[in-house]
């Protein structure tokens, strides 16, 4: 699934109930993200980066959906 396909299918995301009542992801997405996108930059192999990439899409798609 590449990051435009997660964008479109952001509403079929779902999380798990006690995630969302904490607001642990909210809390701590910022933080995971900029981990991901150092690591991405630190790897040269395009497979991994697209994984990365891809999870930093779903992530931010998961964001916009429950954290406003």
């Amino acid at each position: 699934m590449n990051t435009s396909e997660i964008l479109t299918n952001a509403n079929n995301i779902s999380l798990d109930t006690a995630a969302i009542d904490q607001n642990k992801f909210c809390q701590l997405w910022p933080t995971v993200k900029e981990g991901l996108e150092i690591l991405a930059g630190l790897i040269k192999n395009p497979i991994v980066k697209l994984t990365i990439n891809g999870i930093i899409a779903a992530g931010d798609a998961i964001i916009g959906k429950i954290c406003g």
